[in-house]
């Protein structure tokens, strides 16, 4: 039955080439969909293991925290450091320059992040003056900058132009980020003592939750309740931002099962019809019904899983190679092919090819022999 079913695809090569290629084509799209639903719809775990938590205001992710509450955050036992988190927005030179500039503590972010990740020289320029900044590797690569290049940072929340000078570049973790003194800031805006959130780094992973709901609990039936959060469930809730993304995606991914099985069932209803008459005789010498079925379905289910192996196989090659961990700018997921979206559609595709066959199959089958002999496709 095999042989049959594989003489049979090859019967026109053109049809069946065509055919497998639209396939493979619209199921490499339906994986890529499946690669950014589940990207969305989980946390994003980097290469540090150790956790870090983020502590906002509960009211909302623009709200301010009195930056008071970082000295208090410190004392929370399993707090390893702590250090403020103010969004400065802004951009360098043009308005299509943007980068994260964030007012930082400097003594501090890089306990959270991780030390090794900065040369202790730049490190200690950094921290020694107060209009110095530092650039993750990304940013710095964009832009062309260097150690020591003056970087003036325009329509910021200083509310005016602020001139930096770049005494480090970091690497590892957000490298897409720029951090500069918070008191440099605080400062200039006349001390408000306001910052956006806290960045929080914990002993170990296990007593990450603990951790969190000692510090809200601290801030409770206070005027600035906290919602504290690990770091990946914090990036997360960028994407909800955007809006309900993950139903565009599913209504996409809804229409392009819908093109893969018309282009199934058409290339299958052809060729069916055209073979009639050949199911007729198999049945005169002694092929069941049942077996007259499984050798039309058969040839559907192979177009498809084939078409799978090269689509969503392709998928997964691809995206696991490039190990993709961004969405967009501050939106840090884990793009690759994990195994329940690869089984998802491979599955798919098989219920495809069931579902493109089987009522062409059936009627073939059962047609009254003489009038299958005298059908003419």
């Amino acid at each position: 039955m095999i042989r049959l079913i594989i003489k049979n695809l090859l019967r026109n090569k053109r049809r069946a080439f065509l055919t497998w290629s639209g396939v493979a084509v619209s199921l490499f799209l339906l994986a890529s969909l499946a690669v950014v639903y589940s990207a969305m719809g989980e946390a994003y775990r980097g290469a540090d293991t150790s956790p870090r938590l983020m502590v906002r205001r509960s009211v909302g992710l623009t709200m301010p925290l009195p930056e008071r509450y970082g000295d208090r955050i410190r004392q929370v036992p399993g707090v390893v450091a702590c250090s403020t988190m103010l969004w400065a927005g802004g951009y360098w030179k043009e308005p299509q320059n943007t980068f994260a500039a964030f007012g930082i503590d400097p003594e501090n972010v890089f306990k959270v992040v991780n030390v090794e990740r900065i040369p202790p020289d730049q490190l200690a320029a950094f921290q020694s003056e107060r209009t110095a900044a530092v650039a993750g590797r990304e940013v710095a690569n964009r832009f062309g900058w260097k150690i020591g290049d003056r970087i003036t940072l325009l329509n910021s929340s200083f509310g005016k132009p602020v001139d930096f000078t770049l005494r480090g570049i970091y690497s590892g973790g957000p490298e897409d980020q720029f951090y500069f003194h918070y008191d440099y800031w605080n400062e200039t805006r006349g001390r408000p003592n306001l910052t956006g959130l806290f960045w929080v780094r914990v002993e170990k992973p296990e007593i990450a939750s603990r951790v969190g709901q000692a510090i809200d609990a601290m801030f409770r039936n206070t005027e600035f309740e906290t919602k504290t959060e690990s770091e990946g469930t914090f990036l997360l809730g960028f994407i909800s931002m955007l809006g309900n993304v993950r139903a565009l995606v599913v209504i996409i991914g809804l229409a392009v099962t819908f093109a893969i099985l018309l282009i199934v069932a058409n290339t299958m209803a052809m060729s069916i019809r055209e073979r009639i008459p050949e199911a007729a005789i198999l049945r005169t010498l002694g092929f069941r019904s049942r077996q007259i079925i499984e050798l039309f379905v058969g040839e559907s289910v192979a177009l498809t899983l084939l078409g799978a192996a090269v689509g969503v196989g392709g998928a997964k090659i691809l995206y696991d190679s490039l190990a993709m961990t961004k969405l967009g700018p501050m939106i840090w997921t884990d793009l690759r092919m994990r195994p329940a979206g690869l089984a998802f559609c491979v599955g798919l595709s098989l219920l495809i090819g069931l579902a493109a066959s089987g009522w062409s199959a059936w009627r073939a089958a059962r047609a009254p022999i003489a009038d299958a002999l005298r059908s003419s496709g």
